[in-house]
Formats: structure tokens, sequence, C-alpha cells
């Protein structure tokens, strides 16, 4: 558990030296419906890094999607429960493969295999199923702006931030819009089931 949440904060602020390839969102397992700004959702994606994970290995599964800070300030970024750039980590239940698919502009950029010796093995109860997800963010970002105060952030962690993981202890898929407090003196975080849609402070 603490693993998972310490590359969450690694890969929400870092964007990594990683070889380089080319897809298309054709490779997706559903039409993506792209934005002039190739702006994606969460749950899109995902479904974009997928394919590239399934060739790495047959048993990939998802591990935490994220996205990157990488858009310059302004006051929009996230606005809409989407962002242009993404890590999804995938891995194989029980084994220490690992496998990260990076989203510039909507469109993979870069692809590695983080497989290291000596690390200790995913378990099954890690990992995210994505028919379990049936809550997109664009609309729990617009539940989280009605349960709380969340604002976007300026400087660092600009606009509203998205994570998909599992949660170990409550055995959820939990995705979480994360912002900061009005001053941005404080980060924020409103998760949500990402089956139901139920708020899980």
């Amino acid at each position: 558990m603490k693993r998972i949440v310490f590359l969450s904060v690694i890969l929400l602020i870092s964007v990594g030296a990683f070889v380089k390839v080319s897809a298309t969102s054709s490779q997706s397992m559903h039409t993506l419906n792209v934005v002039d700004h190739q702006e994606l959702s969460i749950i899109q994606a995902v479904e974009l890094a997928f394919p590239s994970a399934l060739k790495w290995n047959k048993d990939a599964q998802l591990l935490q999607a994220i996205n990157i800070d990488l858009d310059k300030p302004g006051n929009s970024i996230g606005s809409n429960g989407k962002r242009k750039h993404w890590n999804i980590s995938f891995g194989v239940p029980d084994t220490n493969k690992n496998f990260l698919v990076t989203i510039h502009d909507g469109k993979i950029d870069r692809v590695h295999d983080l497989t290291g010796e000596g690390t200790s093995p995913f378990p099954k109860m890690e990992f995210v199923l994505m028919e379990d997800v049936k809550y997109d963010s664009p609309e729990l970002l617009k539940k989280a702006l009605k349960v709380g105060d969340i604002y976007p952030g300026k400087e660092w962690a600009k606009g509203y931030n998205f994570i998909l993981r599992k949660d170990t202890e409550r055995n959820i898929n939990l995705l979480q819009v994360v912002g900061w407090n009005r001053d941005q003196t404080e980060m924020k975080s409103s998760p949500f089931d990402a089956l139901t849609g139920k708020y899980m402070p």
C-alpha cells in the first residue's frame, strides 16, 4: 500500500526518460473522442495505454493511472475532468513485472519496462479491474466540487488532478480527485468508489 502511494506522488510530478514508441488512438479498446487539446479522461487514458501493456505481457493488469503535471499554469487545467499527460502503470499479478506507459498530448509517447531484480511481487489485490470502473473522472470531478471546498492548483500539481488505484484496505477501486484548499497551502483529495460513484472520505 505504501509503495502505491509513493509511486502516486512520484508519477504525478515526474516525466522520466523512457523508450520512445509510436501508437495511435485506434489501439484503444473503445473509440476515443479526443478533443482538440488531446485531453483524455482517466478511463480513456487507460484504454489507450492497455494494448501496449498487453503487447508487453498478455497477463498485464492495471496498477495505477495518474496524470502528469506538465501543463503550463492556467485556470482551466483539468476543469473538464480530462488531462493531456498521463502515466499508466501496469504489472503482472504475483510477479515483480512492471510496465509504464506515458501519454503526452493525448498520444502514447513512451513505454518502459520497469521490472527490477529484487523488487517484491505485486499481489493480486493491488490491481484495478477495469470492468469494475463505472465512473470516469469528468463525472466524479463534478461530484467532488459539490462535496467540499476543492480548488485547482496554481503553481504545482496544477489544476485538478486524477488518480485511479486500488484501495486494498477497503478492497475498492478508488478514483481520487486532487486539488487544493482555497489558500493554496494544502492539497486536498476527494476519493470515490469508481464502481458506485460513492464518496469515500
